[in-house]
């Protein structure tokens, strides 16, 4: 589930870019974002078969964006309908030496998929709706000018964002410039930009050699040899080795 656990996070996040790349994926999910559907009722809105849209909400259900509950339809019988329980945004960099996918949460959708009781009497829902008819255009006013603030904010951010994109760019311009000039062999050049991508994001500023064997799908043997020969080259490589025999390089 997308959100609730870091070590599967970013297989989930590929699970749901996998997801959104179809164009009838992406037409339930902009139904749902307006209003509570059952299976039947995005069937014949999308005019495609009741089985294909049921797998496409338990896909979506197993990634944690939709709930199904059983709940009391406008026609009477309980209907098992759709709803989306968790607002995210996806935010995908590439550039020169970089690819990276982010998922972010932004809040659960608020009341969603809760029932109203029932009204008495016809009088009191005409009540009601004559009180929500007066509040409409108030609050209508405020959603507006709240929106269009935080659109606004956001087109900033964006800009920053691409700034920062840009200049992240740059370095690792510059980097893969130096790193030609000394590391003469390309499987080696590989290696050390690894290290560094990995520690970049680590605040103790290491990685380990089972970590990177791992990632790199290389013997353990092989790639620590290989490392000892960058960080000769390099004179940047630091490598040690804890009580447990674990070996650790940094920059």
């Amino acid at each position: 589930m997308l959100g609730t656990d870091n070590e599967n996070e970013e297989t989930n996040v590929f699970e749901l870019l996998e997801f959104l790349s179809n164009n009838t994926r992406r037409r339930i999910l902009e139904l749902l974002s307006d209003e509570d559907l059952y299976s039947f009722q995005l069937s014949r809105m999308m005019d495609i078969s009741p089985r294909i849209i049921a797998k496409y909400l338990e896909e979506l259900e197993k990634l944690g964006i939709v709930s199904m509950e059983q709940r009391k339809s406008d026609q009477g019988p309980f209907r098992n309908y759709a709803s989306l329980n968790q607002a995210f945004s996806l935010i995908i960099d590439v550039g020169q030496n970089t690819f990276n996918v982010k998922y972010f949460p932004t809040g659960e959708i608020i009341g969603k998929g809760k029932e109203t009781k029932l009204e008495k009497t016809e009088v009191a829902k005409e009540k009601k709706r004559e009180e929500l008819r007066k509040g409409l255009k108030q609050e209508s006013a405020k959603i507006r000018d709240l929106i269009t603030k935080k659109i606004g904010e956001l087109k900033g951010l964006d800009q920053e964002r691409q700034e920062c994109v840009e200049e992240i760019n740059d370095a690792f311009y510059q980097f893969n410039q130096m790193i030609e000039k000394i590391v003469p062999n390309y499987h080696d050049r590989e290696i050390y930009r690894r290290i560094f991508k990995k520690i970049i994001n680590k605040s103790d500023n290491r990685v380990s050699l089972s970590e990177l064997a791992s990632w790199m799908r290389m013997w353990r043997g092989e790639l620590h040899e290989r490392i000892e020969i960058l960080s000769n080259q390099t004179e940047c490589i630091i490598i040690k080795k804890d009580r447990q025999g674990e070996i650790w390089y940094s920059i």
